[in-house]
């Protein structure tokens, strides 16, 4: 890809980045486009956000996408944000519009997107999210908000530490109006063959630890669909075991391309091919795997 005097500025804000596809992926739908645009990495500690943002003005970005930790600690910095933003106290793009700094979130449609895709829907079914960190607020909000009037009749939420699941279901309550039911994951056992589907936003089965599993295989039941939002490795020790146990199995690969496609046409106006983003992601691995 040349770079030239004319060559228009995009990016991602976070830290650790060495294992991102982010840049992989926009750059390859850039060039497939023919677009004067470059993506590239900011590995950027917190402390050091404002002054990053202030530079972004400066040389004009057009924006960035913003992953951990940053995604709740750059909102002070920014001029605007959307309302979904601020409702779920995120944000995952940034937008230049001059000189003034927009902020949104595209997680929730590439969470929908990448699960639809796959030939599956919310609407009507019982679900369970497993943790209750940031994805999982991510999820919960998508799920009561983006998707209302496709989305699933019950929705709870299993974690190890009951006063902040407790505490993120309140808050969707008061900005939702919808409940959010909470369960111990030492409780989840007795209720598990009630869910339609499982969503598992926990670190557990993210490389390196591959083999770390966030449930127990005897707490999978047939029919039920796992959707593992991790996408390295791309199948889980969870999805291996769901399907065993005669579940359909999602990845979360799909839900990062979406949400970067999602953020694409904020930025540019055009819309990228999904095969376009997947070549980047390819293209990467394979580089990896030559290198190893």
């Amino acid at each position: 890809m040349p770079i030239r005097g004319t060559t228009r500025l995009l990016g991602i804000l976070g830290k650790p980045l060495a294992h991102s596809y982010s840049p992989a992926m926009h750059n390859s739908a850039l060039a497939a486009l023919g677009l004067d645009y470059v993506y590239l990495p900011f590995a950027v500690e917190t402390a050091r956000l404002p002054v990053l943002l202030d530079a972004l003005k400066a040389v004009d970005f057009v924006g960035v996408n913003v992953t951990q930790p940053h995604k709740q600690a750059v909102i002070p910095y920014l001029d605007e944000i959307s309302d979904i933003s601020r409702k779920m106290g995120a944000v995952n793009t940034i937008v230049n519009r001059d000189g003034k700094l927009f902020g949104t979130t595209t997680d929730p449609q590439g969470f929908l997107r990448g699960f639809t895709d796959a030939g599956h829907t919310f609407e009507g079914k019982s679900v369970v999210i497993l943790g209750n960190g940031g994805a999982a607020r991510t999820i919960a909000f998508a799920l009561f908000l983006i998707a209302d009037g496709t989305g699933p009749q019950r929705v709870a939420l299993v974690a190890r530490d009951a006063r902040k699941s407790e505490a993120l279901a309140a808050e969707v309550l008061e900005k939702t109006g919808k409940a959010l039911e909470t369960r111990t994951l030492d409780d989840y056992a007795a209720h598990a063959s009630g869910f339609d589907i499982v969503v598992n936003t926990t670190p557990l089965g993210m490389h390196p630890d591959v083999a770390a599993s966030p449930l127990r295989p005897e707490w999978l039941h047939p029919g039920q669909v796992v959707y593992d939002i991790l996408y390295n490795p791309e199948e889980t020790a969870l999805m291996r075991d769901a399907r065993a146990r005669g579940c359909a199995a999602v990845g979360g690969l799909a839900m990062l391309v979406h949400q970067g496609i999602a953020s694409f046409r904020l930025w540019t106006g055009m819309d990228p091919t999904v095969e376009s983003f997947y070549a980047g992601i390819r293209a990467q691995q394979a580089a990896k795997a030559g290198a190893a």
